[in-house]
């Protein structure tokens, strides 16, 4: 009988829940063995994929099956340390979503724990698995446009995935910290990466302007979906009114970062944007590289006379994720079945969490934050 390799999910949600679905058709040695959800269609969701899937009500009884070697961290971000911590000290090697947690503390407990117990932690920082993000690596990785000098990047939404944040428990930074963390470490890490150094200083301005009560006429000025369904709410698993004051996140925020290295950023992110992009533009001493994951392209140009503009055309879909969550759940495969070391690991977490920290503190302070005192609260040089 061939091995079997057994995955218990905490917090089975619409993102991890995807992944598993993935996860067990590519591999049929993988199983999923347990699943801890206090919601009854989470747990319907679970079944529908492993019928004899075992329903725990708490993370410590999960992590007592034996059968159970893999845990898979869904669960809102407030509860990331609790439930990583529960898991490895069960000996359990964990799969943890983004972000690591919602403050400095609970990210470095997290990463004591993983030191503590020489678990395995793999980090879902998704875009990383991105072909198009790969393609760039490899173009910079060749010296193609010389050192980098300034990078200008941006996230913004369309109206409906924004509207989906602004009615969802995301809404509420106790249960998911900032936007700027919950949704904008992708962006801040993949900088980081391109890169290859961390943030030293960090303004930022941002607000609530747009998902306010006195725009919920603009619901109807546009209409319904073609489905039927009202505007802003068009998005799986939208449930309210994306219009109100009950919540304490922007929806659009503006950044700067100056990093070690002495490369200047600039970041934007709206949540209702007519034309969505995910952006990034890298201005170097020989040329330049400009993407767009939307797009799929990625255009790099030398700096001279007539230099031609070679365009590579990597993904034109953004369904999942732009190929990245097909290469994440091999990574997975890999970790789980090979014991392959994750490409995103705890260091990783630190360094887009204590950036996004320092951004959100500049923003809530109206200061320029160094974010020096950060990277030393967390041990790091930088």
């Amino acid at each position: 009988m061939p091995q079997r390799f057994g995955i218990g999910v905490i917090g089975y949600g619409y993102r991890v829940g995807g992944l598993v679905s993935q996860l067990m058709a590519l591999c049929r040695e993988i199983e999923l063995v347990s699943v801890c959800d206090p919601s009854p269609d989470s747990i319907a969701s679970a079944r529908a994929v492993a019928p004899s899937v075992e329903v725990c009500t708490t993370p410590e009884e999960l992590t007592r099956n034996p059968r159970v070697g893999w845990v898979l961290i869904g669960s809102p971000n407030s509860f990331h340390r609790e439930h990583a911590t529960i898991a490895m000290r069960a000996g359990r090697h964990v799969f943890c979503e983004k972000p690591l947690a919602t403050n400095l503390a609970d990210c470095l407990a997290i990463r004591d724990v993983v030191r503590e117990t020489g678990k395995s932690f793999f980090f879902g920082l998704v875009l990383r698995y991105a072909p198009l993000y790969t393609r760039i690596r490899q173009l910079l990785d060749a010296n193609s446009i010389g050192e980098i000098i300034s990078v200008d990047f941006n996230e913004t939404l369309g109206f409906n995935h924004g509207g989906y944040i602004h009615q969802d428990w995301r809404r509420h930074r106790a249960a998911a910290g900032t936007h700027m963390l919950e949704k904008c470490c992708h962006d801040i890490d993949i900088v980081n990466w391109m890169v290859g150094s961390r943030a030293t200083h960090v303004a930022s301005f941002g607000g609530l302007r747009y998902f306010i009560p006195a725009n919920r006429t603009i619901a109807d000025e546009i209409g319904p979906s073609p489905t039927g369904r009202r505007a802003f709410q068009d998005w799986p698993q939208t449930k309210g009114d994306p219009f109100t004051l009950d919540k304490d996140i922007v929806d659009h925020q503006v950044a700067i970062i100056e990093y070690a290295s002495g490369v200047r950023a600039s970041f934007h992110t709206n949540c209702a944007a007519a034309i969505p992009e995910r952006r990034l533009l890298l201005l170097g001493t020989h040329g330049a590289i400009r993407a767009d994951l939307h797009t799929g392209t990625v255009e790099l140009q030398k700096i001279g006379w007539d230099e031609p503009r070679v365009i590579y055309k990597v993904t034109s879909t953004l369904a999942d994720h732009a190929g990245a969550d097909a290469q994440l759940v091999v990574a997975l495969a890999d970790w789980i079945i090979r014991s392959a070391p994750p490409r995103t690991g705890i260091d990783h977490a630190i360094d887009s969490a204590v950036t996004c920290f320092g951004i959100d503190a500049a923003l809530d302070e109206r200061r320029v934050v160094d974010l020096q005192t950060l990277w030393n609260q967390a041990g790091i040089r930088h």
